[in-house]
């Protein structure tokens, strides 16, 4: 993760950062509280799973994750892929920050994780359905 834009440089009105996927990666479902997520797919193939919809999304494409929609992403292809994503409002970059400073790790260290993103309305709903 690369934060682009930090949500202080916005007024907190939203963050962006980059996320570099080898092929077959991805986040185990889940749900932002307070925050909508829209994701850029710069290069790669990738599925999302967004609600009851699964996307097929390619570079160029743009994928609208409202709050409080479950959702996940994969990435499909033979190669990396890359995502441009944006949080708004901004400050779930501090996420990652804070997960980076203890040094975690998924899957090893997941349950600290699925602790420590209660503080950014973070929830983890279990697997990511499009990596089984």
């Amino acid at each position: 993760i690369r934060i682009t834009l930090p949500a202080d440089a916005a007024d907190g009105g939203l963050s962006i950062f980059e996320d570099h996927n080898e092929p077959g990666a991805g986040p185990p479902l889940h749900v932002h509280h307070d925050a909508d997520e829209i994701f850029t797919v710069v290069s790669g193939d990738y599925k999302f799973i967004c609600g009851e919809s699964i996307i097929e999304a390619g570079a160029g494409d743009v994928v609208l994750v409202p709050r409080e929609t479950p959702h996940t992403f994969f990435n499909s292809g033979a190669g990396p892929g890359h995502l441009l994503v944006t949080m708004r409002p901004g400050g779930f970059e501090g996420f990652f920050k804070a997960v980076a400073a203890a040094n975690l790790a998924v899957p090893r260290d997941m349950a600290a994780i699925a602790e420590l993103a209660k503080r950014y309305q973070l929830e983890f709903l279990g697997p990511n359905p499009l990596a089984m």
